[in-house]
């Protein structure tokens, strides 16, 4: 039986007008979604409503998990900043440090840095591989450790929109020992009781809403609808890779660049430790957001990026408000998670009706907010 749309949780009176922009959604295309707003640390905005389901039988509720897609990358690149505030790893230090079968095919000399900020040159695996073939964390990655780069590392910016995870995933699990995942729920979103995961438990699936697909027909997401990046085609499984998003396989898989499934209230929770020092400290922080770009175009996604250490600022690419310092990252569709220090802000948007022009909305829910400020 489909059930009548609610709008649920808390906002202070102050931020009234985003309470009133984010229910104007459901005018539109929104099906499900939440919205959480921390400032200062302390929440002023919760919201939830409408349905996990494109049947409108499921309502979301506050614990609801939804796939996020690159947004994991941010939280990815939080995790990799606090390895190097604990000296673990070292952004000017060559992969091949840690990770001594990368430095095959000339790529000895390519630094963390250079990885985490997309200059690896290495945004596909080639020859083309199997959908399958992205669930066998091994395969990949040995795979491209003996791979070249398809450009001179740390000449230039390509958007590494699959294997970024896989890259700097496995980074991580040499250092630490644990899947990036694991160190995840250990070290980061765990310790901050924030619902932010890449590779679900069995028993955290019942929690999943439905993605559905940018079209009005409301069918349930069966393939990722990327346009071509760097010559690819579409169907490539480097850029598709997966046949159903909503499966177990692929909810319980590590694809660390595009299947992290979270809450809104898990990703801004993540953002807000990151500027009150939980998960790293303040000199880590500026590291670790300092603009690597300068402008530069990214050759995959044929437009400029600012780009810092696995995180993107603030830019007409990725619209994070009126702040220049503004860091984080979005995702295919529309989910967005970033954090303003300026102000104190750690803003997170998650959906499941995926958009063309994913930044509609969270656009309309930021402009409203600061405009409370």
């Amino acid at each position: 039986m489909r059930q009548t749309l609610k709008i649920q949780g808390y906002y202070d009176p102050r931020f009234e007008a985003v309470a009133k922009e984010f229910r104007a959604l459901w005018q539109d295309i929104e099906i499900g979604a939440a919205l959480h707003i921390t400032l200062d640390g302390e929440r002023v905005v919760d919201l939830w409503g409408g349905f996990q389901d494109p049947n409108n039988l499921k309502p979301w509720r506050p614990e609801t998990l939804v796939n996020v897609y690159s947004t994991t990358k941010g939280i990815l690149a939080l995790a990799v900043a606090q390895l190097v505030d604990r000296g673990l790893l070292d952004y000017n230090r060559p992969v091949s440090h840690y990770w001594p079968e990368f430095g095959a095919e000339q790529k000895f000399d390519i630094t963390l840095d250079q990885l985490v900020s997309h200059q690896a040159g290495l945004i596909d695996c080639r020859p083309a591989i199997k959908v399958t073939d992205l669930y066998n964390w091994q395969k990949i990655t040995t795979k491209l450790a003996a791979q070249r780069p398809l450009w001179r590392p740390g000449t230039a910016f390509g958007y590494h929109a699959i294997t970024w995870g896989y890259l700097v995933g496995e980074v991580i699990r040499r250092v630490t020992g644990e899947s990036p995942g694991g160190y995840l729920r250990q070290q980061v979103s765990g310790p901050l009781k924030a619902d932010v995961f890449v590779g679900l438990e069995k028993s955290d699936l019942i929690r999943c809403a439905t993605l559905i697909g940018p079209n009005r027909a409301r069918k349930p997401l069966a393939t990722k609808e990327l346009t071509n990046r760097a010559g690819l085609k579409s169907s490539d499984p480097v850029i598709t890779p997966y046949k159903d998003a909503c499966s177990e396989a692929f909810r319980r898989a590590e694809i660390p660049a595009t299947n992290g499934h979270a809450s809104a209230k898990g990703l801004a929770r993540c953002y807000a430790a990151a500027l009150d020092g939980s998960i790293f400290n303040a000199e880590i922080l500026t590291v670790s957001t300092t603009e690597l770009t300068q402008g530069q175009e990214d050759l995959v996604l044929g437009k400029p990026i600012r780009r810092a250490r696995g995180l993107i600022l603030n830019c007409d690419a990725c619209y994070f408000g009126p702040s220049h310092r503004a860091f984080g990252h979005s995702g295919t569709g529309g989910s967005i998670a970033f954090a303003d220090p300026e102000n104190g802000v750690g803003f997170a948007y998650v959906m499941n009706q995926l958009h063309v022009d994913g930044s509609v909305r969270s656009r309309r829910l930021i402009d409203s907010f600061y405009q409370c400020l």
